[in-house]
């Protein structure tokens, strides 16, 4: 009886659990809306449009540490939680990494000099909104388990779209290599579609994180 009363307290009086569903909704539109700008830079060859998309990205980024960084303090203090803690560290840190990549992809491209992104970087800035958009859908489903079957189908999509952007990024690497002798070129174009893969393939980080939960809970 002691332990039931101190636990219904210790619930009224710590942080609510389903704050963590609020944040990381957030943390899933500040990916899609990061992976936005990303696309437009892509496809604009204009230095100043590139610089302020590059600023937006920040922008972006830091609004999603702050929200990352909001749910890990979190932890610290709520009593009781909507899942696991592990799996709420991990998945606020893969959402974190789809911006933070995205954010690293500007900044790189600046250290080597504006030049055009190729044409596979340009579809590859696509299918991360796509992909993004998903992770958006499934971390807006999370909150209620009766979307179980819809938020496994999700994952099965995000997980696809990663392999497209797999085999666009090796299409991208083979005609880099055939077609470009200039080793600063090839250095940064190679850089650049390293990041590019890390952001998509953080996208399927965070559906693992969310087809496990799921799985547990069903």
């Amino acid at each position: 009886m002691a332990n039931a009363f101190f636990g219904r307290l210790m619930a009224a009086i710590s942080p609510r659990s389903d704050n963590y569903f609020i944040l990381f909704n957030n943390l899933a539109d500040c990916a899609v809306k990061g992976s936005k700008v990303l696309a437009m830079m892509t496809a604009v060859n204009d230095p100043v449009k590139f610089e302020e998309y590059s600023a937006e990205i920040r922008k972006i980024e830091s609004e999603a540490d702050e929200y990352t960084k909001e749910i890990l303090t979190s932890l610290h203090k709520t009593f009781i939680t909507p899942f696991d803690r592990r799996e709420i560290r991990e998945l606020a840190m893969a959402l974190d990494d789809i911006i933070d990549y995205m954010e690293d992809i500007p900044q790189s491209a600046k250290i080597y000099g504006h030049s055009n992104f190729t044409p596979e970087m340009v579809a590859l800035g696509q299918i991360l909104l796509r992909a993004s958009e998903k992770v958006r859908d499934a971390v807006n489903m999370l909150s209620d388990m009766k979307n179980a079957e819809r938020i496994l189908r999700t994952c099965g999509e995000i997980n696809i779209i990663e392999g497209e952007a797999d085999h666009v990024m090796r299409a991208g690497m083979h005609r880099l290599f055939a077609e470009e002798s200039d080793a600063r070129t090839i250095i940064r174009s190679k850089e650049l579609y390293d990041l590019f893969e890390m952001a998509v393939d953080s996208c399927e980080d965070v559906s693992d994180v969310i087809h496990g939960v799921v799985l547990e809970r069903i």
